[in-house]
């Protein structure tokens, strides 16, 4: 007995692993040979995944394996090519730049910010005898599109070499520090000519100065002009139109459920004709509960927000859908009218979204199914952000992977695909101590029995 239960406490006890995925998605390339392929995701991928981050969205090849794969949420806008504006700028002297920081005592603005002329400004840069000037950028409507300054010297043929340090603010007062030493170089020998005249400039900030190292040297500056990288919106907005299943009262407002994790990122609210209501819209997700085990409090979103539509002429005008300030998944939503404003009936609540998408490389055999819904997924997820920057700046900032489209959905594991692993029994463990137990039953039995023999063979 003891021989075969240490024979079983050896056996290896794990069973086979389930299939973890909920849902699947048979895959259909555009191209059989391409290296990496872009899957778009739709609302039926958001609706079956388990985690807010769409960690479990995986691609499987034929034998089931997982391949290099990356989910990208919500898609982002599209860098458009490149241009080239001129720039407003304007020279101060280092002594404007350096007291107290504040170059609002000397440059006038007008309302919008826009710099207008600066009081004490340098003549004539570049003048015998003169200090190197303080240049001042105002980017006004280009703010967070500059990529790259160039400058443009009245004197394309002097010799130099200028450190210069850029600073950055985006009210005159407060600067950052964006570069300590940014070197400009022009030189010329025998017809050759080397010349670095752009700086690289990575910030937001409407305001750009650039402050000399050097006391002399600088010649005139002709101007500056600016590399701007405008977002091309792709206009592949997807819309959910979701019904109000509860509420309606002033307190508790109208209440909706979206399905799935839906990467929100514009709101739009149907009413009827002839009607205009200011709104405070609110999310929450119930998935999100304390440790506590309380209910999450609402998120407001927006208040005040006023949504009409117009019936005039036979034809219907709405005010236009509202961009909410990020990304918002949530499940739960709440739209509250302020008092005395709420419309005849419940609204219509129009949730858009851009769809994320899936990047994959074609590893294993083909064909390929993009699998989602598991509460039993970790993390891990190919790095494919160096390979697809690298083939970008190779190929253009508009190159993407080979398309690659959704079949029909089919069920794989279902809703058990969505309870966790339970924590697996240490069989082994088990065994050994009912070894052990009844090894020390053994024992006693023989003493047991040593101790009766011994009783009756006395007299």
């Amino acid at each position: 007995m003891i021989k075969r239960l240490l024979w079983l406490a050896l056996l290896p006890m794990g069973a086979q692993a389930a299939d973890d995925f909920a849902r699947q998605w048979p895959l259909q390339l555009s191209q059989p040979d391409a290296g990496a392929y872009r899957v778009p995701l739709d609302a039926s991928v958001y609706a079956a995944a388990h985690w807010r981050d769409l960690r479990d969205v995986r691609v499987l090849d034929a034998d089931g394996k997982p391949v290099a794969s990356a989910v990208y949420a919500a898609a982002m806008p599209l860098s458009a090519p490149l241009r080239t504006v001129e720039l407003s700028w304007f020279a101060l002297p280092v002594s404007a730049a350096t007291a107290d920081d504040d170059l609002s005592v000397v440059v006038e603005r007008d309302g919008g910010g826009k710099v207008l002329s600066i009081r004490n400004s340098v003549a004539r840069a570049g003048a015998a005898g003169s200090a190197d000037p303080v240049w001042l950028v105002d980017l006004d409507k280009d703010a967070g599109k500059l990529r790259a300054l160039q400058v443009d010297w009245a004197d394309p043929s002097a010799t130099l070499d200028l450190g210069y340090r850029l600073e950055g603010s985006d009210d005159l007062r407060g600067w950052q520090v964006l570069d300590p030493q940014v070197r400009l170089v022009q030189l010329n020998n025998q017809g050759r000519a080397l010349r670095n005249t752009t700086i690289k400039v990575e910030s937001g900030l409407r305001y750009l100065r650039l402050v000399p190292l050097q006391r002399h040297g600088a010649p005139a500056l002709r101007g500056l002009r600016g590399e701007m990288a405008d977002m091309v919106d792709a206009g592949d907005w997807q819309w959910q139109v979701l019904q109000a299943q509860s509420g309606g009262n002033a307190r508790d407002g109208y209440l909706y459920t979206l399905k799935g994790r839906l990467p929100v990122q514009r709101l739009d609210v149907v009413m009827p004709a002839n009607s205009a209501v200011s709104w405070t819209v609110s999310s929450r997700d119930l998935d999100r509960t304390g440790a506590d085990g309380q209910t999450p409090h609402w998120q407001t979103l927006t208040q005040g927000w006023n949504a009409w539509n117009l019936s005039e002429g036979g034809q219907q005008q709405r005010s236009a859908p509202l961009e909410t300030s990020g990304t918002v998944t949530d499940r739960e939503w709440r739209l509250q009218a302020e008092p005395g404003s709420e419309p005849a009936q419940a609204p219509e609540l129009r949730l858009g979204y851009r769809p994320g998408s899936v990047m994959f490389l074609a590893q294993g055999r083909a064909p390929y199914l993009l699998v989602a819904g598991s509460a039993n997924v970790g993390q891990a997820q190919a790095a494919l952000d160096p390979m697809l920057d690298a083939l970008r700046a190779r190929n253009g900032q508009q190159w993407q992977p080979a398309a690659a489209s959704l079949g029909a959905q089919a069920q794989r594991a279902g809703d058990a695909a969505y309870q966790p692993a339970q924590t697996p029994r240490d069989w082994k463990n088990l065994v050994l101590w009912a070894v052990l137990v009844l090894g020390a039953l053994v024992v006693a039995g023989f003493a047991l029995s040593l101790i009766r023999g011994n009783r009756s063979t006395k007299p």
